[in-house]
């Protein structure tokens, strides 16, 4: 009997394959490192802990975003052909009944949502984006805006000024009006 060694039997495709993905919960995080370590789901009620683990982002490129995973948060451990020593830990798997549930069911929001409450949220089916944030939106640079800005229902283009004569003077500065108590 000739055996063609290019053709992978069953056996020889799942060798390994039990752990390369498995879930976990993160244990701690090392921000200056960027590394998680991690207990993996097991059979046993302990699970395994791993050793730090480099941790994917959304993107580590042109664009770097920074959004360390939480102690607690369930995360995917990818590990190649079951090695932990080459593993990366993927975050943000939701807890419906744990500690980080989803923060939104609705199909049409895509949701930022940080634990502080702020969020930036936006609505494809009103198409409207709205930018919420506990204590005050700061914009360092210029910020050009092509529609209407609206404050306490008062239209920037559209307001009026009662007490001022008509003809060529100048209204007085703006008065009234404090600095936020956070900055």
């Amino acid at each position: 009997m000739t055996v063609d060694t290019d053709i992978l039997t069953l056996g020889a495709a799942d060798w390994g394959r039990g752990s390369v993905v498995r879930l976990g919960t993160v244990l701690a995080f090392h921000a200056e490192r960027c590394r998680v370590q991690v207990r993996i789901s097991g059979g046993d009620q302990d699970g395994v802990q791993t050793g730090w683990l480099p941790w994917a982002t959304w993107a580590a490129g042109h664009l770097r975003v920074w959004s360390p995973p939480a102690q607690g948060e369930q995360c995917l451990v990818l590990a190649p052909s079951g090695d932990l020593a080459q593993a990366v830990a993927v975050p943000a798997v939701f807890q419906q009944r744990g500690a980080f549930p989803a923060p939104s069911d609705h199909p049409e929001h895509t949701l930022l949502l940080w634990d502080d409450g702020g969020y930036i949220r936006y609505e494809r089916d009103t198409h409207r984006l709205i930018l919420h944030a506990p204590c005050v939106v700061r914009i360092e640079g210029d910020l050009l805006v092509t529609g209407d800005v609206f404050a306490g229902g008062v239209s920037l283009r559209k307001h009026r000024h009662i007490g001022v004569e008509v003809g060529p003077g100048i209204s007085g500065v703006p008065t009234g009006g404090e600095e936020p108590a956070c900055r």
